[in-house]
């Protein structure tokens, strides 16, 4: 993974297939966009904001992602206790899998990391004017240039574009059925691209043909997952 730089580990649910997505992308699939799953972040946030602010909101969330409302105190302790340098998203993998180990109990979680290959930090920072932030929340972590954790299962590559510290897909402009029509590349069984290359032609598609303003670029999704979950 010398060749890609880090954007973060994210804890997310994988879904069904979108009822106006076609049937060339797999029934089940897995996506950091927020625009179609959900993806874990005031728990992340709670290290430093004050629970009492954010009661309703973690409460929510656990449910969402199958915590228990008994375990919520000793979430809350383990939240306040972590390191994590970044506001929105695990900048390590080992918090993220030590929620999902300890806390965790919907069988359709990821521990998923991004990569961003070296050679599209020129690009990259040629589009931060197209988001309000400048990048906040993820320019700092591509910044740090470090690589993705070893340990990580390759499941393929989403042009993602990153606005307002969440990411759009290229599942939000329907362009698996025109990327297919027009370069014959379908996605895999994950519902992303196999190739790099043919992930970069799809993410240059988006800008070609309107695509929203966003840090546009093709990563790499790494699913950190333990085998064991992910067999159930």
């Amino acid at each position: 993974m010398k060749d890609y730089v880090s954007g973060g580990y994210y804890v997310l649910k994988e879904i069904p297939r979108p009822s106006d997505l076609s049937e060339i992308v797999p029934e089940k699939l897995v996506t950091v966009s927020n625009c179609f799953t959900t993806v874990l972040t005031d728990i992340i946030q709670l290290e430093w904001d004050a629970y009492e602010n954010v009661t309703e909101a973690i409460a929510e969330e656990a449910k969402e992602f199958g915590i228990p409302a008994s375990q919520i105190p000793e979430l809350v302790s383990w939240a306040k206790k972590q390191h994590n340098s970044n506001y929105k998203v695990y900048a390590d993998v080992i918090p993220a899998l030590e929620l999902l180990d300890r806390f965790i109990t919907h069988r359709g979680t990821h521990v998923v990391g991004i990569g961003l290959h070296r050679s599209r930090l020129e690009s990259f920072a040629s589009q931060i004017g197209k988001d309000i932030n400048k990048g906040s929340g993820l320019l700092e972590l591509v910044n740090e240039g470090r690589s993705p954790a070893d340990g990580g299962n390759p499941l393929g590559f989403e042009p993602l574009g990153f606005r307002a510290t969440t990411f759009h897909s290229w599942l939000c402009h329907y362009a698996p059925d025109e990327v297919y029509k027009r370069f014959g590349i379908r996605p895999n069984e994950h519902g992303l691209i196999d190739k790099f290359e043919d992930a970069r032609q799809a993410n240059d598609y988006l800008l070609e043909t309107g695509a929203e303003p966003a840090i546009w670029e093709p990563w790499l999704l790494l699913d950190y997952t333990p085998a064991i979950r992910r067999s159930n």
